[in-house]
């Protein structure tokens, strides 16, 4: 064999191993890489689940505080409704005839239409 040739091969073999070392730290960037981006999917998955169930709570406490707020308003409209009931049975012929007026009123608006 000749210098050159040697020194071909010598160039050859130093080239292939740069290259496989080379080689070796892509696949193991790549490998890294996958792990990061694995990484991020499941975190972001966490934050959309952690905002889902956050929102969950928040529409589940809306929904109960307008059935508080119906509850309430329901009792009041009975209590008034109630006081009412109390004064017709304490003056009924006074309400007899509002009640009469009214409904003559409400007739005759109606029939001018």
């Amino acid at each position: 064999m000749t210098d050159f040739e040697t020194e071909a091969n010598g160039l050859k073999n130093e080239a292939a191993q740069k290259f496989s070392g080379d080689l070796d730290n892509l696949k193991q960037s790549f490998g890294q890489l996958r792990t990061d981006v694995m990484k991020i999917v499941r975190d972001a998955m966490g934050v959309g689940r952690d905002g889902a169930d956050s929102l969950k709570d928040q529409a589940g406490s809306a929904v109960h505080d307008v059935k508080d707020r119906l509850n309430r308003l329901k009792d009041q409209g009975a209590d008034q409704l109630n006081a009412v009931e109390h004064k017709i049975e304490e003056n009924p012929i006074p309400s007899a005839l509002i009640a009469f007026g009214v409904g003559f009123i409400v007739a005759k608006l109606l029939t001018r239409r």
